[in-house]
């Protein structure tokens, strides 16, 4: 095939052109929050990403600010009031990264200036607030993903890609056990105007609702992912049992529950069993799935075990850069997110079911989220 010169001109032309145009339509995006997770997580994905652009940040705290914005390949406004951040004209994405209690507020101050975002789990603290954020996410038609980056992990992935094989049958138990040490000592300190005292923001109920909320919510995202189907029944107990610093946040609990299409849940976590590797199983009706860090992913189908390999044809990178890459897709094609708060619903009523069912020592049914 002959490949001219003036064909060569015009494909350079077009590439240089899309190039150009794609620099252009790079997304501004504000991150509210740079704790942590703001930092660490958002902020470090974000840089990584050339169709993104971090155009603003906020923080109540000056000297963060600064450290981030030294970092950043071009300088972004600095906010310390969130509200300033969301009605700058130069952002059009906003990513909230602050601590559970100040995400309801947030939300709907984003979602009614018209903005997409990405709001990092959970979606508030109850279930009725929740309800407020899903009701003005659908009502203002923008792009809602709530950062349930667990779901582009490479284990989770593979999991639900070899149970979608329907190697194992239709799903009918899982048993899932977590274990890390106490949350991160470099955790924003929350000055706590009932005590005066300044206490790590993921140790209060006030201000984290719980450890279910803040930690255990991925491993329910990955339950819910896998049995799709509502909640029905749940029990739980539970408490601070090791730390004693004033905390309200469990540091150990265990739940049961069941689901609409009959499928089981024993779930229990550990938060002073630092190294503890998780244990999973997941009992289908044709066969076994186990997941441990030492074998991977591992099946037992009629008595013969065999190691896991099946490809979920992820993209490269982290999981969060894969939850970035597809919510920037999702926005550009103003197309529903598959992390969209009415699916970041299910696994919160496991963390708000167990926060009532221990609280108020009963069980608790789907009649409690209506």
């Amino acid at each position: 095939m002959n490949f001219s010169r003036r064909q060569a001109i015009t494909a350079g032309i077009a590439t240089l052109g899309a190039a150009a145009l794609e620099a252009q339509e790079q997304i501004k995006v504000g991150v509210i929050g740079l704790g942590t997770r703001g930092d660490q997580a958002h902020i470090k994905t974000l840089k990584q990403l050339s169709e993104a652009k971090v155009t603003a940040i906020c923080d109540i705290q000056p000297d963060r600010m600064k450290k981030v914005n030294n970092e950043l390949p071009s300088k972004a406004a600095t906010y310390v009031d969130y509200r300033e951040l969301i009605k700058d004209p130069n952002v059009g994405i906003v990513v909230i990264a602050t601590p559970g209690y100040l995400h309801h507020e947030m939300a709907l101050a984003v979602l009614r200036a018209g903005k997409d975002l990405l709001l990092e789990k959970p979606l508030s603290l109850n279930y009725k607030d929740a309800m407020d954020v899903i009701g003005e996410a659908e009502k203002s038609n923008r792009v809602v993903a709530v950062g349930m980056q667990r779901r582009y992990s490479d284990a989770d992935a593979q999991l639900q890609a070899a149970i979608d094989s329907g190697m194992i049958g239709d799903v009918k138990m899982i048993v899932y056990s977590e274990y890390r040490g106490d949350w991160n000592p470099g955790t924003w300190l929350y000055p706590d105007p009932a005590t005066g005292k300044k206490t790590s923001w993921r140790r209060l109920a006030k201000t984290a609702g719980s450890t279910e909320l803040e930690f255990s919510i991925h491993g329910f995202a990955m339950v819910t992912n896998i049995v799709k189907s509502p909640l029905v029944r749940l029990a739980a107990s539970g408490g601070v049992v090791h730390y004693k610093d004033g905390r309200d946040t469990r540091d150990v609990f265990g739940i049961l529950a069941d689901f609409e299409n009959g499928s089981r849940l024993d779930y229990s976590f550990n938060l002073f069993a630092q190294g503890v590797p998780e244990s999973l199983t997941v009992v289908g009706d044709k066969g076994t799935l186990q997941r441990s860090k030492k074998s991977g992913l591992v099946s037992m189908i009629e008595g013969k075990q065999a190691p896991v390999s099946i490809d979920p044809h992820l993209q490269p990178g982290t999981a969060e850069i894969r939850m970035y890459k597809e919510f920037f897709q999702n926005v550009r094609d103003r197309k529903k997110s598959v992390i969209s708060p009415r699916a970041a619903l299910e696994p919160a009523k496991i963390a708000y079911g167990a926060d009532i069912s221990i609280g108020q020592n009963r069980i608790v049914t789907s009649k409690d989220f209506v």
